[in-house]
């Protein structure tokens, strides 16, 4: 994992420093009208989390949905440098049902717990990430990327109710976790909105945690750091001139948060698997 790391960031330092020197010697252009700032006015998000422990044959499964809302913007820095700011977050979280299974039938003290649904109870999720990208031009409009992620997320579980045996809990049980991870990918972007018809761009980054701090109310005392685990997200827009310095445009973004499990004493933070599909009605404006 180390090494990946390690990799990612000798990467992220290389595509910003190398070819600083080739920069320099080419001719200033005008890059004011290049570039643009954005806001969401109506988005939403379809959230498919799962755990997985290790200590018991047990997985949990839900579907849910929000309300988002996502702004930033992009600024040309000189001819082949650009530079983006992004921040997603949910608006109104939804209220969605969780299941808990058995994947094989297992012992605990006397209770003896079958293959099938053990439990289900009500789950919440809040999502935030400020994404700051330095893109490199390679050619064209394609570019490298590169840079931060902070990403934090929320749950929120209640309402247990019991199928086989007895309920894990019969309080609310909430979770946070905030974390950085190094992004690094790849994409096309168009640059120009102002007086262009259209605007388009497309992105495929992967990010590893390099910084996690996780804390469960049902262990208080407990903060668990592990950042195994990383992020692949798909993300693109495109957009139509409403005017010369004004685009409406369609935006979206799939991605997937694999996380590893962790135990510290008798607390356990389980394996996880967060899929998010974000899409969202955009204004862009380049004034």
């Amino acid at each position: 994992m180390f090494k990946n790391i390690a990799i990612l960031i000798v990467s992220t330092c290389f595509f910003i420093t190398g070819g600083a020197a080739l920069a320099e010697d080419k001719p200033e252009v005008d890059v004011s009208k290049k570039g643009f700032s954005f806001f969401m006015g109506l988005g939403g998000s379809i959230v498919h989390y799962q755990e997985t422990t290790r200590s018991f044959p047990i997985k949990s499964d839900v579907l849910a949905s929000n309300m988002i809302l996502n702004s930033g913007a992009l600024y040309a820095l000189d001819e082949d440098y650009l530079f983006s700011v992004e921040n997603m977050s949910t608006f109104y979280p939804g209220n969605a049902t969780e299941s808990w299974n058995a994947t094989s039938t297992f012992t605990v003290g006397a209770n003896t717990y079958n293959r099938g649904l053990l439990q289900q109870n009500n789950f919440s999720l809040s999502q935030s990430n400020t994404i700051l990208m330095l893109h490199k031009r390679i050619d064209g409009g394609w570019f490298v990327m590169a840079g931060p992620n902070f990403a934090t997320n929320a749950f929120r579980r209640n309402a247990f109710v019991a199928v086989s045996g007895v309920a894990i809990s019969n309080s609310t049980i909430e979770e946070s976790a905030s974390e950085i991870l190094a992004n690094l990918g790849i994409g096309f972007e168009s640059e120009q909105l102002r007086n262009s018809p259209t605007h388009y761009s497309f992105s495929l980054t992967a990010g590893l945690p390099v910084w996690r701090r996780l804390q469960n109310t049902d262990v208080p005392d407990v903060v668990f750091s592990s950042t195994d685990g990383y992020d692949i997200a798909l993300e693109g827009r495109y957009s139509w001139a409403l005017r010369k310095d004004a685009h409406v445009g369609l935006w979206g973004r799939l991605s997937s948060s694999i996380r590893g499990s962790q135990t510290i004493g008798a607390a356990e933070l389980p394996d996880t698997r967060l899929d998010t599909a974000n899409f969202g009605l955009d204004l862009l404006w380049k004034l």
